[in-house]
């Protein structure tokens, strides 16, 4: 079982300076997540004025906030309330206006058609269901919007990575057993077959890596498993970055086909 209330108990320490695994999405993932969406949303969009956004899965509301700064009417929803929380108490301290709701993928609380563009990273291998997710996302998106996406695929250097490295290895583990299970993660076929199922047009799909060095990044692990290094330093020599290789995280983009 996927134990999503990870995010209950780590709630406060979204927006902290304190030592949590929620800074490997802080510093890992979110900074490359956030580039690949802005230069997205540039080349598509003349004005962001009156754009309408959710975050499906928002989290502590990283890519909601920077996403808010741009002028951008964005929601946020997430079926943590301690998140949402977090979320709202930062947004009010740094005088952004955005609305985060307590709701789940599989029943987004908002009319057909309301939204032009939604993101669901870091959502789908969550979900016991990601096609319904993926459903609902297409209901509330109107014609010609925009679906950002960012997951993990389901091969066995996955495995090897996120489930036994950071998971399960006594030696090098950095976040708590069941945060992922490997089951639940989707090969980009599966995702670009029931996108094109549901009537969207993908445009690109692009693999996340962090380097090709695993012994150094191992060793990096262990580290932090002896508590000799924080979970931020370890961020930074990560390294993160796109590539063409999507055997370990991808994420994309693709927009919903006029009727």
């Amino acid at each position: 079982m996927i134990d999503n209330k990870f995010y209950d108990r780590e709630a406060k320490h979204w927006w902290s300076g304190e030592d949590s695994p929620l800074m490997l999405i802080r510093y890992t993932v979110h900074p490359l997540r956030l580039q690949y969406v802005l230069e997205h949303l540039g080349m598509e969009y003349l004005s962001f004025e009156g754009l309408q956004v959710l975050d499906v899965g928002c989290g502590g509301g990283f890519l909601t906030e920077e996403i808010a700064k741009y002028g951008l009417k964005i929601v946020g929803i997430d079926p943590s309330l301690a998140s949402l929380e977090a979320a709202r108490s930062h947004a009010e301290k740094i005088g952004l206006r955005i609305e985060y709701l307590e709701g789940i993928g599989e029943r987004i609380p908002f009319p057909d058609s309301f939204f032009d563009i939604v993101f669901c990273c870091d959502v789908l291998e969550h979900m016991n269901d990601y096609q319904e997710v993926l459903k609902e996302v297409k209901r509330v998106l109107r014609p010609g919007g925009w679906l950002f996406f960012e997951t993990i695929n389901r091969t066995l250097l996955s495995f090897f990575v996120v489930v036994f490295l950071l998971q399960e290895c006594e030696f090098t583990s950095i976040i708590p057993r069941n945060i992922h299970c490997w089951e639940n993660f989707i090969k980009p076929e599966e995702l670009l077959k029931t996108l094109k199922a549901l009537g969207f047009q993908v445009k690109e799909i692009v693999g996340i890596m962090p380097g090709w060095n695993f012994l150094y990044h191992i060793l990096l692990l262990r580290k932090r498993v002896k508590q000799q290094i924080g979970y931020e330093k370890l961020c930074k020599f990560f390294k993160c970055h796109t590539t063409k290789y999507t055997g370990l995280c991808y994420l994309g983009c693709a927009w919903k086909a006029h009727p």
